[in-house]
């Protein structure tokens, strides 16, 4: 693979790789001194066999837990750990202490523009998109193609140039990752190669992949059980268990050359907990008007609300930002309300777009999931050269003819009185295009019992019989 084994990363700050996900609190998970995962936190790592190079993080400051005791001592020892905690993540993120408006607006386009794409079908199933995923694995993307294939995914993503992507994905990571002990938002990515076409990869493109987007290496024996459980364990473990475990997340075959993988890895609690005592049994009636016994938890409080035609919404603050929840009036879908081009962007609770009152709030208990089918989207963005393969141009990746052949998005959301957890892994599958015409299973026509035959010209059938006997 012009020795993709040769890969060295530096340690970089900010770094998503064999250390997973943290954050927890549910003590599932266990950390050494440097921020790496220790043995038995519940996930297995990537066999060793198939590492050619993983980021490291280094470790994140560890958020000071409020004293139960409120003594002046102690206030005083918890007032000085938040001023190190400070200090400490200040160093960590450099200039990238926030997201400036200029990145923010990027990744709202990108929301804006994409959400409706995805969850518009309207099929009455659950379904969850992230736009932050999908945006990670077209950026991993775009470094890997060519020509027309790299400026659609580049106008998809209203950039204009490679770099400035390269420096998009530098900034925007720092300043959203988080694992501070209490609270988590962690992004992942990865390249899996197929170990099996040694010297058709291009190692400047691994090597800028690790560098700029933080992501691992890994090469393994594609279209193999082990090859697929390779990757649900990568995904398992950066996203905390929340996706892949027994069930894989893809199923590879011997013509894949490469696949892609961004994951999104969220958990907070709320700022004010729902208290058990306030949950209550109740109906919630589906999208096909079955009614189903489901846990409420309620409370009421005052609070910033929004009141228009069509729905209204209210927003829950978390540790780490803020969930918000927007409810159809009667006979109204909620994909129906994404038609509005512009209505992520104006769910603003300041300002004349927002009312001052009393929200009560009766939110259902949840943990759903979803797998997305994107190509529809992709071509809908504009991307639609990558799709085919007479005009993917990924010769950036590698020297054979490939093309983009699927893109899938996992998502799964868990929410309870305590917080939210959530989590998503966008996999890009890129396959040989020359395999195509390569036969994968043989058809043995032995006609030795009745069958049918049907004689055409120009495509018109002429005559069409049944042999039952000769």
């Amino acid at each position: 693979m012009r020795r993709i084994l040769s890969i060295v990363l530096p340690v970089l700050l900010l770094m998503t790789g064999c250390a997973g996900p943290g954050g927890t609190t549910d003590g599932q998970r266990n950390r050494d001194g440097g921020g790496h995962m220790t043995e038995g936190s519940g996930a297995t790592p990537v066999q060793a066999g198939y590492v050619l190079s993983e980021p490291v993080y280094p470790e994140f400051p560890q958020r000071p837990q409020v004293p139960e005791n409120l003594s002046g001592v102690s206030w005083e020892d918890y007032s000085q750990a938040c001023e190190r905690y400070a200090d400490a993540l200040a160093a960590l993120r450099g200039d990238s202490a926030g997201l400036t408006e200029g990145y923010w607006r990027i990744l709202n386009a990108f929301a804006s523009k994409s959400a409706p794409l995805v969850l518009m079908e309207g099929t009455g199933e659950n379904a969850i998109y992230s736009p932050l995923s999908l945006w990670s694995a077209l950026a991993l993307l775009a470094q890997c193609a060519e020509g027309d294939s790299r400026q659609q995914l580049l106008d998809a993503m209203e950039v204009e140039r490679v770099d400035a992507l390269q420096d998009q994905v530098e900034h925007i990571w720092r300043a959203l990752y988080t694992d501070d002990g209490q609270s988590a938002l962690v992004l992942a990515n990865s390249i899996w190669l197929n170990q099996n076409l040694e010297g058709s990869y291009v190692q400047e493109t691994l090597d800028t992949l690790a560098q700029k987007y933080y992501a691992g290496a890994y090469a393994v024996p594609m279209g193999t059980d082990a090859a697929d459980r390779a990757v649900t364990n990568w995904v398992d473990r950066q996203t905390n268990g929340l996706i892949g475990g027994d069930s894989p997340v893809v199923q590879t075959r011997p013509d894949v050359l490469a696949l892609l993988a961004s994951s999104l890895y969220y958990k907070a609690a709320w700022q004010d907990a729902f208290q058990q005592e306030g949950t209550v049994e109740d109906i919630f009636t589906d999208a096909s008007r079955q009614e189903k016994q489901v846990d409420f938890m309620c409370r009421t409080e005052d609070a910033n609300f929004i009141r228009r035609d069509g729905y209204q919404a209210a927003r829950l603050g978390t540790c780490l930002g803020e969930m918000v929840f927007v409810l159809p009036d009667e006979g109204l879908s909620p994909e129906s309300l994404l038609k509005e081009p512009d209505f992520l962007s104006r769910l603003e609770f300041y300002g004349d777009a927002a009312t001052w009152g009393t929200v009560r709030w009766s939110v259902p208990k949840f943990d759903i999931s979803s797998d997305l089918d994107l190509k529809t989207a992709l071509v809908a963005l504009g991307v639609t050269d990558l799709l085919d393969p007479d005009r993917a141009d990924l010769s950036l990746l590698t020297d054979l003819d490939a093309y983009l052949s699927d893109a899938r998005q996992l998502a799964r959301v868990k929410v309870d009185e305590e917080g939210v957890e959530a989590a998503a892994v966008t996999i890009l599958s890129v396959k040989d295009s020359a395999a195509m015409a390569q036969p994968t299973e043989v058809c043995v026509m032995d006609l030795d019992r009745p069958f049918l035959f049907v004689i055409r010209t120009e495509d018109v059938p002429l005559f069409v019989g049944i042999v039952n006997q000769v």
